[in-house]
């Protein structure tokens, strides 16, 4: 079989993939009320297959470019809220956009993803389309968008406000001194808060690591 071209492979690949679902169907089903319009329309002329998949731990979406045998993919865990999902989309278009313009690599959040992101975000600014909690945390963000999300802190907040009742416990619960372990097995002391994340001491292997106050964790009675 013959290489493709980049050319050829946008020709030719399909635009979803959600068993049993056509593209409008799951955007309408995963994306908040009235958001889904803009999306479609940008699929329609980008040849990208849009997986949503599990939950992963590691990661929201992701975005994987073309090879001479398959198309572009962008991915988004099922689990998400629909404004947790918006943003997710969003994120990994925007590596969509920079992959198909440029013909060199480029860092992967460097100025022109932050373009990409800000120029695609901006549709979704319109009064009554996000909770405007979401819409101003939103903006601010795409001011200057990161490499997750997760990491700015008001957004995350937003954000979290709309997930599904659980019973998580996050790093900010536990007072300080608590131990708590992370699923991997590995076991922290919670330190003081710096100006954006704890510091904790790892008690494996006593090296220090900084968690967002939004860290899911799991508590551990303290023997003494």
């Amino acid at each position: 079989m013959d290489a493709l071209s980049r050319r050829q492979i946008r020709t030719q690949c399909t635009v979803t993939m959600t068993k049993g679902k056509s593209l409008d169907q799951a955007l309408n089903e995963y994306l908040p009320a009235g958001s889904a319009g803009p999306v479609l329309e940008w699929f329609s002329t980008h040849h990208v297959v849009l997986r949503i998949t599990r939950s992963r731990r590691s990661k929201l979406g992701d975005f994987r470019g073309s090879t001479p045998y398959s198309p572009p993919v962008i991915s988004v865990n099922h689990n998400l809220n629909p404004y947790s999902f918006l943003v997710t989309l969003l994120h990994e278009m925007a590596h969509a956009e920079v992959f198909f313009n440029s013909r060199r690599r480029m860092q992967p959040h460097g100025e022109h993803w932050k373009q990409a992101y800000r120029a695609l975000g901006l549709s979704f600014l319109s009064p009554g389309l996000l909770p405007d909690s979401v819409r101003g945390a939103f903006e601010n963000y795409l001011r200057n968008p990161s490499a997750s999300s997760t990491t700015n802190l008001k957004l995350a907040e937003a954000l979290r406000a709309f997930d599904a009742p659980n019973e998580a416990i996050l790093v900010s619960d536990l007072p300080a001194d608590a131990i708590f372990a992370l699923p991997d097995g590995r076991l922290f002391k919670r330190g003081d808060k710096l100006r954006k994340r704890y510091r904790c001491e790892c008690l494996n292997n006593k090296r220090i690591y900084l968690f967002s106050p939004l860290a899911e964790i799991i508590p551990v009675e303290n023997k003494t």
